[in-house]
């Protein structure tokens, strides 16, 4: 149980910091493949913040299933 606690924990906080940071995670992940573009598209900072509200719903879920189950 403590076990899954702490990884909803770790997940949501991932997701919040993917959520307010998309520029950041485009800055370290996808930067370094292109010569000619100097900012992220809308869709990809879009879908990085959907990603990102994914992680925090899914941290939320691994952390309460414990004690729906019980």
């Amino acid at each position: 149980m403590l076990w899954s606690i702490c990884g909803g924990i770790i997940f949501f906080a991932l997701g919040i910091f993917i959520f307010l940071k998309p520029y950041l995670i485009w800055k370290i992940t996808e930067e370094w493949k292109s010569y000619s573009v100097d900012e992220p598209s809308d869709l990809y900072i879009k879908s990085t913040k959907f990603g990102g509200v994914l992680f925090i719903v899914f941290g939320i879920i691994i952390a309460i299933l414990p004690f729906v189950l019980e």
